[in-house]
């Protein structure tokens, strides 16, 4: 009976960690007169601030990915990231840091389902003209 009742709390804690490993992706248009056909995630270059954006640029989107900062990795908010670039015509994307909530409380509060601890990443989509061909040969449009 007492492995019966592991084994039941071992279960829910999985499909529980399962459920949380999601990233919700926000894509906010700042442009909305402008229009660029999609690119692919593969052709989605990344800069680290506006000075680092080495031509003129349009200002696409404002993206925002959430997810669980005990089961999501920075490397899928980045995913996520370059995903929504590409869908609304990006060539690159400006990064600002992950923002990370791992107290000990907090995730302790995760492990038990409270949804408490997440990490929060934030990117001004961009397009540069000076990238047509690059993105052309790159995601072979």
């Amino acid at each position: 009976m007492h492995t019966t009742k592991i084994t039941t709390v071992a279960l829910a804690l999985a499909l529980a960690a399962t459920a949380a490993c999601g990233v919700k992706k926000k894509t906010t248009d700042v442009s909305p007169r402008l229009n660029f056909a999609p690119t692919c995630e593969n052709a989605i270059v990344t800069y680290n601030g506006r000075a680092d954006v080495p031509s003129d640029y349009y200002e696409v989107a404002w993206i925002e990915a959430t997810g669980n900062s005990v089961y999501t990795t920075d490397n899928k908010l980045a995913e996520e990231i370059r995903d929504g670039a590409a869908k609304v015509g990006a060539s690159a994307v400006i990064v600002n840091p992950v923002d990370q909530d791992k107290t000990g409380v907090k995730v302790l509060g995760e492990a038990v389902g409270a949804k408490s601890a997440t990490a929060h990443a934030t990117a001004l989509a961009i397009y540069e003209p000076r990238e047509a061909d690059r993105i052309r040969t790159t995601c072979g449009k």
